[in-house]
């Protein structure tokens, strides 16, 4: 590493010519400026300037740390005002969260971007475990989980629940579905699917204790925003956050049944613990907040 203020120097030596004239401009010494000229020179292992009568020319050397110089300086002077100016509409929001998450926050953040330009909104849709990975590594700012997490490096708030729905087609016509009712529709399957069904069903359906849950799987998907169109068609039941059914656009053709005992998972908003966010996350932090209490219930 070149030290700045010797580059300084050099730059402006190059650029008058004169030692004398570079030590006026810069408040120094003659010495002074030969001093650092010196200190360059032992770094880079080569001279880097001729001195032809009172006049020098750069040498080969001489030009390329020039050149490298320039580039430095400049690089440090942006740097330097991008540190203070923390611009709150300029800059990438970098956020990570489930399927369900994603679907229902970011068509919803997509408006920040619309009305500000300058800003870019990058989501990673991963699970819990991914996510707290993500922000030890610096790969993404914010995290939306369904777990506290024991690491210290991070901290959290809790913003409000996730609650998980029984979705079944709107034509079935028993508000309260039985169990044989739901095994004979079949199971719509997901990623997450067996664990947000075994939750869902062994609360409310008793008869469920030790059997296995779903019984009958009537198709399986991927696709976070597809899981709903063969319930819509009438071909089976699943078991989704809330927030992913409310973003299903046919809501006509499904239903969500009442049940007796509601299951949820808690919302925490995760960050590194010892790293301030830029001004632009702000508006972000706050839009998050308001969305997942108003989602889920009142914020924890």
């Amino acid at each position: 590493m070149f030290n700045s203020l010797w580059l300084q120097t050099f730059i402006k030596l190059a650029e008058t010519g004169h030692f004398t004239q570079t030590a006026n401009q810069l408040n120094m010494t003659q010495p002074g400026v030969s001093q650092h000229l010196k200190k360059l020179e032992q770094q880079v292992g080569a001279p880097l300037i001729t001195k032809i009568g009172k006049g020098f020319e750069l040498t080969r050397e001489g030009d390329l740390l020039l050149a490298y110089a320039n580039t430095a300086v400049e690089q440090e002077v942006e740097l330097r005002n991008a540190i203070q100016q923390d611009d709150p509409f300029t800059g990438a929001i970098r956020i990570a969260c489930s399927g369900s998450m994603a679907l229902y926050l970011y068509p919803k953040l997509l408006a920040r971007q619309h009305q500000h330009p300058h800003i870019t909104i990058n989501v990673e849709v991963a699970p819990n475990h991914r996510i707290l990975q993500l922000l030890q590594e610096n790969e993404v700012d914010l995290g939306i989980v369904t777990q506290q997490t024991s690491l210290s490096t991070l901290e959290q708030e809790g913003i409000g629940t996730e609650l998980l729905c029984l979705v079944v087609p709107a034509s079935l016509e028993d508000a309260t579905p039985t169990l044989d009712q739901l095994n004979a529709l079949g199971f719509i399957d997901h990623p997450d699917g067996h664990h947000y069904a075994e939750r869902l069903l062994t609360a409310n359906y008793p008869e469920l204790s030790g059997a296995l849950v779903p019984k009958r799987t009537a198709g399986y998907i991927n696709q976070l925003s597809q899981i709903l169109v063969p319930v819509a068609n009438g071909l089976g039941f699943t078991v989704l956050p809330d927030m992913a059914v409310r973003s299903f656009e046919a809501q006509e053709k499904i239903r969500l049944v009442e049940l007796k005992e509601p299951v949820s998972d808690k919302l925490y908003l995760t960050t590194k613990r010892y790293k301030s966010l830029p001004a632009r996350y702000q508006w972000f932090v706050e839009e998050i907040k308001s969305l997942c209490g108003q989602a889920g219930g009142a914020a924890l």
